[in-house]
């Protein structure tokens, strides 16, 4: 089975300091891959070249068979990527964040509908969907985060601390 995900070499500086430092891994379809270690060891830094944020200073990444940074816009569209913090805007409903999101990815309505309903069901956060985000709690907003990220249907997700 050919990996969805291939890092080889990856190297990220900042003038003298090594982020990181020539770090090689594949992923198949279906594994759960997690990156260990202290803060400031380059996990987020590395999970920022794996979907497009930030380049590497060398080495490459190929996702979904599609190589980093070229085809970049082409492996966001098939991938969910959920930050560190909680993505939403706090003005919003929790039902408006979802449509935003979904109209951002260029869903058609009725599948924002469709996927919103089960996936806000399935957060919790149903009841409190046509609430604004400010009156949500840290979890809250994180699961609202979090539904937004699987609205999407990426073939590959990329989690950030998703605790």
């Amino acid at each position: 089975m050919v990996p969805v995900i291939i890092a080889q070499d990856l190297v990220k500086r900042y003038d003298d300091i090594y982020a990181v430092d020539g770090i090689s891994f594949s992923i198949r379809r279906g594994e759960i891959f997690g990156f260990l270690g202290p803060n400031g060891a380059g996990k987020t830094t590395t999970m920022r070249m794996l979907t497009g944020v930030i380049s590497p200073t060398s080495g490459s990444i190929s996702v979904l068979g599609l190589e980093m940074p070229k085809q970049a816009n082409e492996i966001r569209n098939n991938i969910g990527v959920l930050p560190e913090t909680a993505n939403v805007y706090v003005d919003l409903t929790g039902q408006q964040n979802m449509d935003l999101f979904g109209k951002l990815y260029g869903l058609k309505k009725e599948i924002v509908a469709e996927r919103s309903l089960q996936l806000l069901k399935k957060m919790n956060i149903y009841e409190a969907r046509d609430r604004e985000a400010k009156t949500y709690s840290k979890g809250m907003k994180q699961r609202l985060s979090l539904a937004m990220t699987l609205m999407t249907d990426g073939e590959v997700l990329f989690l950030d601390e998703p605790t």
